[in-house]
C-alpha cells in the first residue's frame, strides 16, 4: 500500500515543483496580486543578507536594511524579470511604471509567490469576446 501511495504521489510532486520552477523565467512580466505591498531591494547584497538572516534566524542579532534602499511595490504594479542570480534564488527586475527611480531592483524568489504572471493580449487590435 505504501508503494502504491509513493508511486502516485512522486510524479504529482515532481510535476508541481517543475511547474513552479518554470514559471519564473527571465523576460516574463508579473503583477502584484496578493497583499498590499512587497519590497524590492535596491542592492543585491541587501536581499542576500536578509535571506541569510531568515535562513539562520538568530534572536540575538538583528538584520536591518535602510528604508531608503527599498521600494515598496504596490498592488497592481508590474515587474519584468531581467536576470537570474544565484541559480534562480534572486532576480534582477525592472519596474514597469511611467518613471521608475532606478533602472533595476532585486527580489528574492520566495517573494515572487505574491505575484501572478501578467499575460498581455496577443492581439492588441482585437477586442476580447465577452460571453454572458
Amino acid at each position: 500500500m505504501k508503494r502504491k501511495l509513493i508511486i502516485l504521489i512522486l510524479p504529482l510532486s515532481l510535476f508541481l515543483s517543475s511547474k513552479e520552477e518554470s514559471s519564473y523565467e527571465v523576460g516574463k512580466q508579473f503583477v502584484l496580486t496578493r497583499g498590499y505591498s512587497e519590497v524590492l531591494y535596491h542592492y543585491i547584497h541587501d536581499a542576500i543578507e536578509i535571506s541569510r538572516y531568515d535562513d539562520f534566524l538568530d534572536p540575538f542579532q538583528r538584520m536591518t536594511v535602510d528604508a531608503r534602499d527599498l521600494y515598496r511595490i504596490k498592488k497592481g504594479e508590474k515587474i519584468l524579470l531581467v536576470e537570474s542570480i544565484r541559480e534562480g534564488k534572486f532576480y534582477k527586475v525592472k519596474l514597469l511604471t511611467n518613471k521608475p527611480k532606478r533602472k533595476h531592483y532585486f527580489i528574492e524568489k520566495d517573494n515572487l509567490r505574491s505575484y501572478s504572471l501578467y499575460e498581455q493580449n496577443p492581439h492588441p487590435n482585437r477586442t476580447p469576446i465577452q460571453v454572458h
